[in-house]
């Protein structure tokens, strides 16, 4: 298996109700979490996607249809991929962001996006009643050996699992409720959907 590489980090034209996959390998180049969802649009901080309730999620192993709508982030910049949860979800989750590189984007053949990014163990997350924590050290360490991740890879990891901890904490943008909208924005488009 490859990972695509050398994509370009924003799509050129990202139109709202266009189709995107989200795909998330790992860095030894096998397949992770494949997730589909619909644009709703680019700002400064990057592309958002809606994924509706019931949508298939899937990665090797494991497969399931989501209990609740959320809305990922695929970042202008940084190592990090970001989802937001409605808060619907039984364990209180509420924010998920997977430490991640190689991000970038190729059309689809049909129509849409793909996304790809290069899931790199750490997760920043955020629970009702857990609050803010880092996830997934112990993989992170198991897999910098055996999948041989550079040392300036591990270290861009770590500063920027440091930084988003921080930023989700103090609420700085985009972690700061702007997500609101964009669910505002998803219900809306798969309710227009609906109604052909």
């Amino acid at each position: 298996m490859s990972v695509p590489s050398g994509l370009p980090r924003r799509p050129p034209a990202l139109r709202a109700g266009e189709t995107v996959v989200c795909r998330a390998w790992k860095y030894n180049g096998f397949a992770h979490w494949v997730v589909p969802g619909t644009a709703l649009g680019s700002d400064e901080f990057g592309e958002w996607i809606y994924q509706a309730a019931g949508s298939f999620i899937a990665r090797p192993g494991m497969a399931f249809f989501a209990r609740s709508d959320a809305v990922s982030l695929i970042p202008a910049t940084g190592e990090w991929v970001a989802t937001f949860h409605s808060g619907e979800d039984r364990n209180g989750l509420r924010l998920y962001i997977d430490l991640a590189t190689g991000i970038g984007w190729s059309p689809l053949g049909s129509g849409g996006w793909e996304t790809h990014s290069i899931d790199m163990d750490l997760d920043v997350v955020e629970r009702d009643g857990r609050g803010i924590y880092l996830d997934d050290e112990d993989e992170f360490e198991a897999h910098a050996i055996e999948f041989s991740y550079p040392p300036q890879l591990i270290a861009t990891i770590r500063e920027q699992a440091a930084l988003l901890l921080r930023a989700v904490a103090q609420r700085e943008a985009p972690f700061d409720g702007r997500v609101g909208a964009r669910f505002d924005q998803g219900r809306a488009l798969a309710d227009a959907a609906s109604a052909f």
